[in-house]
C-alpha cells in the first residue's frame, strides 16, 4: 500500500498583471479587460523570462462567451525588453506587439474529448493554420492574464542578435567533419577503404 501525502498540491503562479473574469456572470457581448504593469510587475516578469530586462509589458484583450460555457479571449500584448545577444552577449532591445487567441472550456467539456480522440486517429489531416484546440479551465475564474503572459514570452525572439554580430567557425567551413558529429563521414571511409570487385 502506497503512503498517502499530506503535502498540498502546488497552486499555479499567479500573473504580473492580474486579470480576472467571472465565466458564470459573463455578458453576452463580451468583457473587456487591460492592464499595464508597474516597476514591480515588469522586474517580476523579467525574472520569470530570464532575460535581462523588462522596460514595458501591457495587456488588453476581449473576452466573450463561446459554445455553451466556454470562453474565448482575444488580445493583443505589448512591450519593451532587452535579451543577451547569443553571439557577444550584449543587450540587445525588443519591442513586442503581439495579437493572441485562445479558446476555453470547462474541465472535462465534450469539446476537449473530440479533440483527443481526433489525435488519436491513425490517419490526420493537419492545418497549420487551423485553430487551436481549446484549453481546459476550472471553477468559475480565468485570469487573463496568465494567458497574456504565456503568449508575450512565446512572442520574444529565440535568437536576439546584435546589429553586425556574426556566428564564427561554422562546422561548414571545416575541411574535415568529425566522424562522431557526422555518421555519414564514417561511412565514406568504410566504402572508400572497401577493394572494389575487379
Amino acid at each position: 500500500m502506497s503512503k498517502k501525502t499530506n503535502e498540498p498540491a502546488l497552486a499555479p503562479r499567479a500573473a504580473v498583471i492580474s486579470l480576472p473574469i467571472n465565466v458564470a456572470r459573463l455578458k453576452s457581448l463580451g468583457e473587456m479587460v487591460k492592464g499595464e504593469a508597474d516597476a514591480q510587475a515588469c522586474q517580476d516578469l523579467q525574472e520569470r523570462l530570464g532575460i535581462l530586462s523588462v522596460k514595458a509589458y501591457s495587456v488588453e484583450a476581449k473576452v466573450t462567451p463561446w459554445k455553451k460555457r466556454g470562453v474565448q479571449i482575444e488580445g493583443h500584448v505589448r512591450g519593451d525588453v532587452e535579451q543577451s545577444c547569443v553571439v557577444t552577449l550584449e543587450p540587445v532591445a525588443e519591442h513586442i506587439d503581439e495579437a493572441f487567441s485562445i479558446t476555453l472550456v470547462p474541465k472535462g467539456s465534450e469539446f476537449v474529448k473530440r479533440a483527443v480522440e481526433n489525435s488519436t486517429m491513425s490517419e490526420m489531416v493537419i492545418d497549420p493554420e487551423g485553430e487551436d484546440p481549446p484549453e481546459e479551465f476550472e471553477g468559475d475564474e480565468i485570469d487573463v492574464g496568465i494567458y497574456a503572459e504565456e503568449f508575450f514570452a512565446l512572442s520574444l525572439d529565440d535568437y536576439p542578435r546584435a546589429p553586425g554580430a556574426e556566428f564564427s567557425g561554422h562546422i561548414e567551413d571545416k575541411a574535415a567533419i568529425d566522424a562522431s558529429e557526422n555518421p555519414f563521414a564514417a561511412l565514406a571511409v568504410l566504402k572508400e577503404a572497401t577493394p572494389k570487385d575487379e
